[in-house]
């Protein structure tokens, strides 16, 4: 495929040969980059990293249950150092492939997501994305703040992403209320966001093994898979309305078929992310493969 083919598409300004990617969490180390670019995708997402590594959530982190599932990974990753010195070669690897690379960051305040959002670019990447909706996160038996519901942060943290040298965007939590959204849509806007992944996991969900307990031993987790599609479709139409034209719409959650990405296109996402299926799939890349071909059919 081509960059003139009906099939490509754009996110702020950057070329995709068609509207599939994996979504943030699928892909951590240099293996796992050389692995994805050589799928189907259309570019290759990258991380959450955190500036201080992470080993992630202890003990059962996933719950898969067919039409949904719960998930508390704790964005493991190994942190900033450590990708300073690879991502230069990860971008490598993915613009051999000819593919844009993608990178998401996770800071856990404004300051740290601009540190990052730096980072990643000076490491060679085309897109940064600013994850500010990962509800998994734990810490001494604490939850953090999903930095989503405030409009302030959102704004805070792109302004301090301001200067990276390629385009930041932000990926949401689902924001079920419908002012929050539109508040937190004209807070990015207004920072310079130029474009939005909706969305994240729905928080604080609840999977149960069969005695009851618990099956994510962190207690609660967000929720993915096909189930959110719903939410996802919702969530893509009112940003795309409360967005301004130029600010693309990326859309995240649900997608395990050719019709879930029309679906998502026809409510004015410009590209899909993946993850749950993959996960679901034993991460192999060919479900990429089976939904691409399923959205040519």
């Amino acid at each position: 495929m081509s960059e003139a083919t009906p099939t490509a598409t754009r996110v702020a300004g950057v070329a995709l040969e068609h509207p599939l990617l994996n979504a943030a969490g699928t892909a951590k180390s240099l293996d796992d980059v050389a692995r994805l670019a050589r799928s189907p995708v259309a570019a290759v997402t990258l991380g959450s990293i955190t500036k201080a590594a992470r080993d992630g959530n202890a003990g059962e982190v996933y719950a898969s249950r067919g039409t949904y599932a719960v998930n508390a990974l704790g964005m493991p990753n190994r942190g900033a150092d450590f990708y300073r010195d690879v991502l230069p070669e990860m971008a490598g690897v993915t613009h051999e492939a000819g593919k844009p690379l993608v990178v998401s960051v996770a800071g856990f305040s404004p300051e740290e997501n601009g540190e990052l959002a730096h980072l990643a670019a000076e490491g060679g990447c085309d897109l940064v994305e600013l994850n500010l909706g990962c509800p998994n996160v734990w810490d001494d038996g604490e939850q953090k703040r999903i930095m989503s519901f405030d409009p302030e942060l959102v704004a805070a943290s792109l302004r301090a992403a301001a200067g990276a040298g390629v385009p930041v965007g932000v990926k949401l939590s689902p924001l079920s209320d419908p002012v929050l959204l539109g508040e937190v849509a004209a807070a990015a806007a207004g920072a310079g966001v130029r474009f939005v992944v909706s969305c994240n996991t729905f928080p604080n969900g609840l999977a149960l093994r069969p005695d009851g307990r618990a099956a994510v031993d962190v207690g609660y987790g967000g929720v993915s898979g096909a189930a959110m599609k719903p939410v996802v479709l919702g969530q893509v139409s009112q940003l795309r309305a409360l967005l301004p034209e130029a600010v693309d719409v990326v859309g995240c959650g649900g997608v395990r078929s050719g019709q879930d990405v029309r679906d998502l296109l026809a409510v004015g996402a410009v590209a899909t992310g993946l993850a749950t299926a993959f996960w679901d799939a034993g991460e192999d890349p060919g479900v990429f493969a089976d939904v691409l071909a399923d959205w040519l059919d």
